[in-house]
């Protein structure tokens, strides 16, 4: 009976992963046109980029970019640099990354 439970939490957790993963990739993409239509210099008689153009948009990949980095770090998992927990290999709870026995099934661990 415990073998079956940590098959349906890795196949809860790769459709949650994909999920964050679509909503960061959503907000990075967003940030980034942002940037694109405030570089636009909506007020001019045809159609131009602001002066300061380049640095809208560049400012803006920029901050997609440190929002998608953190996330990627935060995917890892908890703790710093996902370092902080793992995952027991026989009853699948997460514990300490330096637990040397799981303290839910007493198993031993590598």
């Amino acid at each position: 009976m415990s073998g079956a439970q940590p098959a349906s939490r890795e196949g809860a957790i790769p459709g949650e992963r994909e999920r964050k993963a679509a909503a960061v990739m959503t907000i990075v993409f967003f940030i980034i046109g942002l940037s694109v239509i405030l570089s636009y210099d909506w007020g001019a008689p045809t159609p131009q980029f602001r002066p300061d153009a380049g640095l809208v948009i560049l400012l803006g990949i920029l901050i997609s970019a440190i929002i998608y980095i953190a996330a990627r770090y935060a995917a890892t998992g908890p703790g710093a640099f996902g370092m902080g927990l793992r995952f027991c290999p026989e009853c699948g709870r997460q514990i300490r990354f330096d637990a040397t026995v799981c303290p839910y099934c007493n198993r031993p661990l590598p």
